[in-house]
């Protein structure tokens, strides 16, 4: 691995530097996420632009219980020993969004217990070592995944949804014109 300098004077491989980019835009997720929930009525919330679509109170929803799955993920992933890596198992987002009638929800509740996780989590992972990052668990659709890996797909998965609400942010205002 590449070393490259590190503004506080210490060196690290450019992976740790990609890890703590990827670590800080994991925990600026929340701050954006409720930044873009800000002022909207309850239908707007609501709204879906097709019944296949989710709406922002279900994109709300799905983060949460997928942070829940990420974490748990995350976890097992640090806790296991190098000999005998876990198995991440997938789940069907949808299924879960219609089974527990994520539109029908406290979307608040939901930013509030994302906003935790997140902020909890990303503490845990600072105290760990940049070694930890290596470590890896097998997921059963995407395959080898380390803990570096998974901190990145959270980040990114959040960045994605953010996008989504406001696309969906725009449909609506559209509609208003």
């Amino acid at each position: 691995m590449a070393k490259v300098q590190n503004p506080f004077g210490e060196s690290e491989t450019v992976a740790a530097t990609s890890v703590k980019a990827d670590l800080e835009r994991y925990a600026k997720a929340p701050a954006k996420l409720e930044l873009a929930l800000e002022k909207l009525s309850e239908s707007k919330l609501r709204w879906k632009p097709n019944p296949k679509k989710w709406s922002i109170r279900e994109i709300v929803c799905h983060l949460a219980d997928s942070d829940i799955v990420g974490v748990a993920r995350m976890n097992l992933v640090v806790a296991s020993s190098p000999e005998k890596p876990p198995t991440l198992s997938g789940y069907n987002q949808d299924l879960l969004a219609e089974r527990f009638l994520y539109n029908t929800q406290d979307d608040v509740e939901a930013l509030q217990f994302f906003k935790y996780l997140r902020r909890r989590t990303t503490v845990l992972l600072k105290s760990l070592p940049n070694e930890a990052f290596e470590k890896y668990g097998i997921h059963d659709e995407a395959g080898k995944l380390t803990l570096a890996a998974l901190v990145k797909r959270y980040a990114d998965h959040a960045e994605r949804h953010l996008k989504q609400i406001e696309t969906l942010k725009e449909m609506l205002q559209a509609q208003e014109r």
